[in-house]
Formats: structure tokens, sequence, C-alpha cells
């Protein structure tokens, strides 16, 4: 049994946390109005009502009665971070470290089997306050627009041609969106240090190393991860390394965590949380 030591984010608002890249790439895509509208209607009659169905009839349905200890993790991480209905959530066979959630209006959170065996307590709250974090971002909405593009492009023949701008803007902001979930990950966990071996562990560490982790190693090549500044990294070179994914790297992700933290940003935030300022 987990052992309840956190706090409780009182009023916790996802602006207090969010990511400057995730705001300003999300700006963009809200510019474009059709791109909303069309967000609620597919979700809405479509790519929601086929993950609802494929989802709730293959995989595990996680409740009290059905995983007790893992519906513990999840009514945990909700009740820390403020989100006051807890979504659904499923266990699928998968040993990548790793959860996906899926659907706008009604989200479903994912959990691969591999993250319950491979992971301890902490890092374990890290991966699915991160999933907590996009539903209180309203990340999902464009995250399923993106998959329906990805799929219809794919389909037709130049279908990367007639939708790359908007494609572009999607795959871009989805990866800025990760900084964000990242943020309400560790506020979920509370546990810098469980938050770095997670990602260790994501970035493909075999199980056998894990008692012999250096953490120091991989926060030192995080830190000196140079980059992190978007404005200046080199066009062409991102374009081409990470155009077609929705994840920025993983040390990339663990750089700019870091770097929260660094500047302060975490602690600031439980603070705040905890006195009931808003800032």
């Amino acid at each position: 049994k987990m052992e309840h030591d956190k706090n409780i984010l009182y009023g916790l608002s996802n602006r207090c946390y969010e990511h400057p890249f995730d705001r300003k790439a999300l700006e963009m895509l809200e510019n474009k109005s059709f791109l909303t509208k069309a967000c609620k209607w597919v979700t809405e009659n479509t790519i929601e009502k086929i993950y609802t169905i494929q989802y709730t009839g293959s995989h595990l349905k996680i409740t009290k009665e059905s995983y007790p200890r893992l519906f513990e993790y999840l009514e945990y991480a909700c009740n820390i971070l403020g989100l006051t209905k807890i979504p659904d959530m499923y266990l699928r066979w998968d040993y990548d470290v790793n959860a996906c959630t899926v659907g706008a209006e009604k989200p479903i959170i994912i959990i691969n089997s591999g993250l319950i065996d491979l992971c301890t307590d902490d890092e374990i709250l890290f991966v699915i306050s991160h999933e907590i974090g996009h539903i209180l971002s309203n990340h999902m909405l464009y995250h399923m627009l993106a998959q329906v593009i990805n799929y219809v492009v794919d389909s037709i023949p130049g279908g990367h041609v007639l939708a790359g701008g908007i494609q572009y803007a999607l795959y871009y902001w989805e990866r800025m969106s990760e900084f964000t979930a990242d943020r309400a990950g560790l506020l979920g966990c509370q546990n810098v240090d469980a938050a770095v071996s997670a990602f260790i562990k994501i970035s493909g560490l075999p199980k056998s190393d894990f008692a012999s982790i250096n953490k120091e190693a991989f926060i030192k090549q995080a830190r000196d991860f140079k980059m992190l500044d978007l404005e200046n990294m080199n066009k062409v070179f991102k374009i081409i390394s990470i155009s077609d994914s929705s994840h920025p790297w993983t040390v990339m992700r663990a750089a700019e965590l870091l770097n929260w933290v660094d500047k302060g940003g975490y602690q600031d935030t439980i603070i705040h949380s905890l006195n009931n300022i808003e800032y």
C-alpha cells in the first residue's frame, strides 16, 4: 500500500505551472477557430467512440474492486492535483514504461503493465499525474484531432502536402504540451528523484540495471543539453528530427523539467497552492 505523504494542492490551476511553449503553441491553434469546431465534431462522433469501444472491450478497467492498488494511485493523484471527476483508467499488456490518455469529452487513461512492474510508487504517481495534467489543461481535444489528421493524411495520396501546415502545427503543439504535463507529473509525485528515474526508465534502461541507476550522470546529460532554446534551435534540424513525433526527446523533457525546478517554479507553485494564493 502506497504512503500518502504528499501535499494536497488545493485550488491549483494549470495556469500556475503551464509551460510558456505550450501556451504559445496552443494560442496559434486556437486562432484557427474552425479547428476547434472540427475537433469537437470529430471527437464526439467518431474517434472517441471508437477508442471507448476498443479499450472497454479489450482491457482491464481499473476500479476499487478489480485492482484496488492501481485505483489508489489514480484516486490519490486526482486528489493532489484537484481533478474532481476521476477518469476511467484501463490496464493493457505492454512492457514499455508508459501511459497515454485518449478522448476529450470523456478522457480515458491507459496504463501499460510495464509501468506497474518496473516502477516505484512515486514513479507511477509521476506518470499518472502527467496524464492527469493533460486532462486538466484540456489538451485532449487537439491531441485527438492530431490523431485523426495523421490517419487521414496517411490514407490519402498527397495528404501530407494538403494538411502539412495544420499537421505541423498540431505536432509542434503536442510536443510542447508534454512539458506542461511533466510539470503536473512532478507536482503529483512531489519527488524530483522519482521523476528523473522515471525518465531514465522511459529512455530504455534495462531492468537488470535499475538497482544501479546513475541519476547524476543522466541529470548532467540533461543539463548539458544545449537545444532547449527553441527560438535559436536550428529550424531545419528541428523539423527533420522531430516533426513527425508527438513527444519531444526524453532528455529534452527532463532538461526542461529540471530547469523549472532550478529556477524555483516547482517550489513556488507548491508554496502558492498550499497558501491558496493565485498568481
